[in-house]
């Protein structure tokens, strides 16, 4: 009875290699942190397009 419960609970390990590899695959917070990079670029070319828009207006306003 001993002997099975030692070779159960031997099968349920995680080899240690596996479990870094299961880490890495799944690293929410790498990924949340390349999501914000990726949202905080697109922001920003955003902001200097709205920027750009606004500078335009302000100029054909300004020439007539």
């Amino acid at each position: 009875m001993e002997d099975e419960l030692n070779q159960q609970i031997e099968q349920a390990k995680t080899d240690e290699q596996e479990l870094n590899q299961i880490i890495k695959a799944h690293d929410l917070d790498a990924e949340l942190a390349r999501e914000f990079s990726e949202i905080s670029k697109a922001f920003t070319q955003l902001e200097i397009k709205y920027q750009s828009l606004l500078n335009t207006r302000r100029f054909l306003n300004g020439s007539h």
